[in-house]
């Protein structure tokens, strides 16, 4: 196939495939908005910005962005730090167990929450504090800081990946000439790791802001996300909902592209033959003191999985520290309840198709921009990493906007959109992957197997592909496993039960008497042992390259 029509076929699917599904139905939502009543009107635009429901939403979910944020900081920056530049007691196993909040979905982590934490959880009956209502005296705190607990990670893989690519002798030139460890810090260390930062603050901040799950599960229901979700069901006959997506859109994109302007480049990747930084050996107490506020972070991270697993094996537990009565009754429950079966074959189908569908259109994507040069490579790159920064939530009622009443209504049959929407939100993983396998790869090997006459298929099939294997694996299995226990389009799109993938089925149970608790609690901890061995193979496979999968 020539250059041209490469470049043809390429920029068609851009247009076709973002285009149609990724700025459409953004645009639709617009219209939704401003011409609800067939005309150009932004009146109910003012008039729903001026409303003190809507003006408590967004000043909600902004505090909550920051507070989520702060906390996050607070334990990402010094566990990065640390990580980076020091050896200490644990610190192989710590590296596995900080990634043990990414292994389960913020709203099931509510249900844990509540149960170490409730009026009469294990915190206030262990401690013999008494009830103490912390979930309903600091509400905002709590999901505040369930978010936290949740999205460090992301802050920490990233500002790690980045302290990984400082040249160590630049660290040394500058003692060398006299600088001071504190000085060191600020003009070279943290100019050289802001990307890292700001692209991780930027995703934890947006996350955070568009959370649907944890401040449902937690009764925070005055914020963007909930009231969103709520309006969707009159999206035909109110033009609000529409309204509010697009405030959530707006702030989104202003943030996404502050961040491109001022922090949006790259340091240097270490070249070959380039000196690692060296682990320092602290003294016996900072040795100490750095192992216990690992544990800490960590214990303090796993609580609500503690809480769910507790729950999940509780046979019996009133007004007690621990359960009285232990069982696995509720996990055979939990694999045997009526729809169980058809939600987890709905979320392995819409999952599945949705990742080859990334994996096909990332290696694509990404060839084209490393290999050949386009134009408007960096705004292309922008547009398939947008899905990143951009809430579900946001797509899906787009996608409700844009196609009811047509042949892709997803009130009458949503499996396509749920694919594609899947699909959009997870192609950044893929797509990230695939290209830095082949910026570490270089050009030459192909370039070496077309001097000897072989056809850019073949180079493609045994040359390109099995050099990029790793990296391909890496970016699938995320998509794949991230797919799986999406929440926001799940809750939005799928509305029929027939329909339901794993985490809106896993909601529905929430709500059904006697024992939805512990059984939907007993899913969680399958899909956390799901989730977590995929990330941790994902990170077996890309190091600390995994960090760069999440950053736009």
């Amino acid at each position: 196939m020539s250059k041209r029509s490469n470049t043809i076929i390429f920029y068609c699917l851009v247009v076709g495939v973002l285009g149609g599904f990724l700025l459409a139905p953004l645009a639709g939502v617009f219209g939704r908005a401003f011409w609800f009543t067939g005309t150009f009107d932004p009146s109910l635009f003012l008039l729903t910005l001026a409303s003190p429901i809507v003006q408590t939403a967004c000043t909600n979910s902004i505090l909550l962005a920051f507070l989520s944020l702060a906390m996050a900081f607070f334990i990402a920056v010094p566990l990065a730090f640390i990580v980076s530049r020091y050896t200490f007691f644990s610190r192989s196993l710590f590296s596995v167990l900080v990634l043990i909040p990414m292994m389960l979905p913020p709203f099931v982590g509510a249900i844990g929450m509540t149960r170490m934490f409730g009026q009469y959880g294990f915190i206030n009956l262990f401690f013999g504090l008494g009830p103490i209502p912390w979930l309903t005296s600091a509400n905002i705190v709590v999901v505040a800081l369930l978010q936290a607990l949740h999205l460090f990670p992301i802050l920490y893989l990233n500002i790690s990946s980045s302290l990984s690519q400082i040249n160590p002798e630049l660290l040394e030139a500058a003692r060398t000439s006299g600088a001071k460890n504190a000085r060191v810090l600020s003009d070279i260390v943290l100019p050289l790791a802001m990307p890292g930062i700001a692209a991780g603050a930027i995703l934890v901040f947006l996350w955070s802001l568009t959370d649907l799950g944890t401040p449902l599960l937690m009764g925070f229901r005055n914020v963007l996300a909930v009231e969103i979700f709520e309006r969707t069901v009159s999206i035909n006959t109110d033009p609000s909902g529409s309204i509010l997506v697009i405030i959530l859109m707006l702030t989104t994109i202003f943030l996404v592209l502050i961040f491109k302007k001022f922090f949006a480049f790259e340091t240097a990747t270490p070249s070959r033959g380039q000196r690692t930084v060296s682990l320092k050996q602290p003294s016996l107490p900072a040795n100490i003191l750095m192992s216990v506020f690992m544990w800490c972070v960590v214990t303090a991270s796993i609580l609500p999985h503690c809480g769910i697993i507790l729950t999940s094996l509780a046979e019996k537990w009133y007004f007690t520290a621990l359960p009285t009565e232990w069982s696995f009754r509720f996990f055979g429950s939990a694999l045997s309840a009526q729809g169980m079966q058809h939600a987890v074959q709905n979320s392995l189908l819409y999952s599945s198709v949705a990742t080859l569908v990334d994996v096909i259109l990332g290696t694509y994507f990404a060839w084209m921009i490393a290999r050949k040069k386009i134009r408007a490579a960096w705004a292309i790159d922008a547009l398939i990493m947008l899905p990143m920064a951009l809430p579900g939530i946001i797509l899906a009622f787009g996608y409700i906007a844009t196609f009811s009443g047509t042949f892709l209504d997803p009130l009458k049959n949503p499996i396509p959109l749920l694919i594609i929407g899947y699909s959009i939100r997870r192609l950044p993983f893929c797509f990230r992957s695939a290209y830095a396998g082949f910026l570490q790869t270089g050009p030459e090997f192909e370039e070496a197997g077309r001097v000897c006459g072989a056809t850019p298929s073949t180079i493609g099939r045994t040359i390109t592909l099995p050099l990029i294997s790793a990296h391909l694996a890496a970016g699938a299995l995320l998509a794949f496993l991230f797919a799986m226990l999406e929440v926001s389009e799940s809750m939005v799109l799928a509305v029929k039960e027939q329909f339901f993938p794993l985490t809106r089925f896993i909601y529905a149970l929430l709500g059904k008497i006697p024992d939805g608790e512990y059984v939907a609690s007993a899913l969680g901890v399958i899909c956390m042992i799901i989730l977590g061995s995929g990330i941790a193979l994902a990170s077996a496979i890309v190091g600390k390259q995994l960090g760069k999968m999440f950053r736009m």
